[in-house]
């Protein structure tokens, strides 16, 4: 006694020549692109964020203090160094064929869990272009941030060294010798961490793999059409059998 699935199986074997096509043309795309693509690789360096004590001097230039929650601290830091002049520096230092707008869509910023670290990763065609890119950014935002800061620190000395003595606003010893220290140093609450290190493995699956799962995909797209064509077919019409049969007295239904 036959079973059921068996005519549906041997309809789709019928078509094997489809199937096999199908498969071959998916497998042929997906080598084309994976050659014509480069793979991306990605790279991570690192930034710490150490909040200073909360400080009437310090707040004036707009340096992160220990008074914002910790989250709300990554994520101010990651506003303050996420700028287009990082971005430009960063392209600048990186020379042709680095841009301003090529380094903006090759990076992102983002805390690092729950940690005072801001994150750069980096994506660029090859291991050492995608380290080289997060490592320069890190340089590059810092001593944007950095020239920022020493500026308004050596501005607001400036200012406050014209007040007469005893004044309200005129620094203490301590407090002008913090912002000395910040005219030359810049950002104290910001710092390089971690430099990026080379990845080992390109960004998504490796090229085998993506063939591979095309010949997976391919050979059951293949299938359901051959099921759906052998659903279709239907006997000649000569080799039908007629749905009225003749007799003396006419047509039999």
């Amino acid at each position: 006694m036959s079973s059921a699935p068996a005519p549906a199986l041997a309809g789709i074997v019928r078509y094997w020549r489809f199937i096999a096509v199908v498969v071959a043309v998916c497998v042929a795309a997906t080598a084309a692109y994976v050659l014509v693509v480069p793979p991306k690789w990605e790279a991570s360096a690192h930034i710490l964020v150490a909040p200073v004590p909360a400080d009437a001097d310090l707040s004036e230039l707009g340096v992160i203090s220990g008074s914002v929650e910790p989250a709300r601290s990554v994520q101010t830091a990651v506003a303050l160094l996420d700028t287009p002049a990082a971005v430009a520096a960063t392209a600048a230092k990186l020379g042709a064929p680095w841009s301003p707008e090529s380094v903006d869509g090759s990076i992102v910023l983002e805390p690092l869990g729950q940690s005072y670290v801001v994150e750069v990763k980096a994506q660029a065609d090859s291991p050492s272009s995608a380290a080289r890119l997060a490592t320069t950014f890190v340089e590059a935002a810092l001593e944007t941030r950095n020239a920022e800061i020493k500026k308004r620190a050596a501005d607001l000395l400036a200012l406050r060294a014209k007040l007469p003595a005893g004044a309200t606003g005129k620094p203490n010893a301590a407090a002008g010798a913090r912002l000395e220290m910040i005219t030359r140093t810049g950002d104290p609450s910001l710092s390089a961490d971690q430099p990026a290190s080379l990845p080992s493995s390109p960004v998504g699956l490796p090229a085998p793999y993506k063939i591979a799962l095309s010949a997976v995909l391919g050979f059951f797209l293949a299938l359901a059409g051959a099921w759906a064509r052998s659903q279709g077919t239907r006997p000649d019409d000569d080799m039908r059998a007629p749905a009225y049969a003749p007799t003396a007295d006419g047509w039999d239904t």
